[in-house]
């Protein structure tokens, strides 16, 4: 659950071959990860406060359509990996100056008070050291090959019987 080079990132919800794919290295001493957004801890809602993160999932609130507009919020995409900026998950979800957490968008928007496009937490450092960067390929699709990154080409076999 801890990178050797990076004692204060701690990693969860996810196997070591993605993680590898996703972290590319350091930058001042931080571990550099590739995201699509930036999200301010200000608006995330439900999952605030839970007691761990090893389950479940955190919302981002898209009701201020300022901050939405902002941080370009009405682009994600199921499987983005998002930086939230202030939010430390090491031992819950809080609001801490200067922490990081790292997540996948895991469900889509909702119109209930709180709610919104949820994330669950893959990488969090108290003390910011997670070097987050703007990738627009940064979803798990991506790295996986799946979904509309999958390989062109490759037949796929039909439910009916006798199609290929």
């Amino acid at each position: 659950r801890q990178l050797l080079d990076f004692p204060d990132v701690k990693v969860m919800n996810i196997e070591p071959a993605l993680l590898q794919k996703i972290a590319d290295g350091k930058e001042g001493g931080r571990l550099r990860v590739g995201v699509t957004h930036f999200v301010p801890a200000r608006i995330m809602g439900s999952g605030l406060g839970a007691s761990h993160t090893y389950r479940g999932d955190y919302d981002i609130q898209m009701f201020d359509k300022e901050t939405v507009r902002e941080f370009h919020l009405d682009t994600l995409r199921f499987g983005d990996i998002v930086a939230i900026i202030d939010a430390d998950h090491s031992y819950g979800r809080i609001y801490k100056k200067g922490a990081i957490s790292v997540g996948v968008v895991i469900h889509s928007d909702c119109v209930v008070s709180g709610h919104g496009p949820g994330v669950t937490t893959i990488l969090t450092s108290s003390k910011g050291e997670i070097e987050p960067y703007i990738e627009a390929n940064a979803n798990i699709g991506y790295y996986l090959k799946i979904g509309r990154w999958r390989e062109k080409g490759k037949a796929r076999k039909s439910k009916r019987k006798g199609k290929e």
